[in-house]
């Protein structure tokens, strides 16, 4: 009987994990940022919508906040673009290093942040004030540490044309080190929770693409001034103002190395977004992660009961290592559409569920003891409802004595 529980419990997790990954394996073609469509209508006849010939004006805006070892990388890749945007914005949230300087280098126009009023959160501030002193048609928000192949902005507008609304990216994850390599189930888990193609339910805060008149009728980022998770709420916002959005993975297109700061780097950034994460996903894609991750754990447990020989392990050597295997070709074959996460990623996949759950165990502490983590210079406190941004002592009570916010 035992041995009959332990099998459902594995054929279940691989159920809800094909639900859950292979949906990305099979869409991977429809759901990467479409190329450019460079044919014309050869005659009246009714054809699909093709892009029209003039482009409107584009202004970057880069939120930025002690982003020089990375923001150099992203502006020399907007200077090579096959369409020019008509202005590169970097809004200078409150650096202490040398971002202003970089990107003045680089050709950008650098705006300061004004003083941020009370109950503003740091990056929705720095996008508000980019947006306010910009002149584009479009507003393309981009992450400092993001990178765009030379066709990326004429794909996005593309897209944005062709679909309409609201377009964001989530970029393809470059990993160099091998601790990145650990951010594999976490992309999964943005992806899941913000969702791909039609059905998104919210946008990807490293690329977002939006009509300047578009972005204001939806509120801007002042509908989402307090939110940390503001991507997703903007996103939500603009579909509750009937505005349909739309969401594309990066591909060879739009991509970006996250957390090359370090390991602790990437300890913070992930403890900050899993309990967001979490909390923007669907209830039943939360039920099939669940079922996907303790049918993982027990195929890993009881591939190690097996090869240790041990006379608790329920499964014959066979049958564990094809359950093991079972698993990891489906990872390997996911992990792969959300960056350079390659076969060892798949193969390990238990160190990279303990990572994970290691994750949530020290997000959930620190909500509960009232704790916060540091982020980019500032105090971010995990409340026990919302999180929020408290790095200016000025404005913000809860930050720690000598943060700058």
């Amino acid at each position: 009987m035992p041995t009959l529980w332990l099998l459902l419990v594995l054929a279940t997790g691989l159920g809800a994990g094909a639900l859950i990954f292979g949906v990305r394996v099979v869409r991977r073609s429809t759901e990467l940022l479409p190329p450019v469509i460079l044919s014309t209508p050869a005659s009246d006849t009714a054809v699909p919508h093709i892009p029209s010939l003039r482009k409107p004006a584009v202004s970057v805006i880069i939120p930025a906040r002690n982003e020089e070892p990375r923001i150099a990388t992203l502006l020399r890749s907007l200077s090579t673009q096959s369409v020019r945007p008509l202005e590169i914005l970097v809004v200078d949230d409150e650096s202490t290093d040398n971002t202003a300087g970089v990107a003045r280098e680089h050709g950008a126009r650098v705006l300061p942040t004004p003083p941020r009023p009370h109950g503003w959160v740091g990056k929705t501030w720095a996008c508000h004030s980019g947006a306010a002193e910009s002149a584009g048609e479009l507003l393309l928000f981009l992450d400092a540490d993001v990178e765009l192949d030379a066709t990326a902005l004429e794909r996005i507008t593309a897209a944005r044309e062709q679909a309409g609304g609201v377009v964001s990216v989530q970029p393809y994850h470059r990993t160099t080190r091998m601790y990145e390599s650990f951010s594999a189930l976490f992309n999964a888990q943005v992806v899941t929770a913000v969702g791909v193609g039609p059905a998104s339910r919210g946008l990807f805060g490293p690329c977002i693409l939006i009509e300047k008149g578009v972005y204001y009728q939806c509120g801007g980022h002042e509908a989402v001034r307090d939110s940390v998770l503001d991507d997703v709420d903007f996103g939500k916002s603009c579909l509750k103002n009937g505005t349909a959005i739309r969401n594309y993975l990066g591909g060879n297109s739009v991509s970006f190395r996250m957390y090359s700061g370090g390991p602790q780097e990437m300890l913070n950034g992930w403890t900050k977004n899993f309990l967001l994460g979490a909390g923007a996903t669907p209830k039943g894609t939360l039920l099939l992660q669940s079922l996907w991750i303790t049918g993982a754990v027990t195929a890993a447990v009881q591939a190690g009961l097996t090869l240790a020989g041990s006379s608790v392990a329920l499964l014959g050597g066979w049958f564990a290592g094809a359950a093991y295997a079972a698993y990891a070709v489906l990872l390997a074959l996911s992990v792969r559409t959300y960056g350079s996460f390659g076969i060892g990623v798949a193969l390990t996949f238990p160190l990279h569920l303990l990572f994970f759950g290691s994750v949530m165990v020290r997000a959930l502490w620190i909500r509960a003891a009232g704790g916060k983590v540091d982020w980019r210079g500032r105090t971010v406190s995990l409340r026990a409802h919302k999180l929020s941004d408290v790095g200016r002592a000025s404005q913000a009570p809860e930050a720690a004595p000598g943060n700058r916010g």
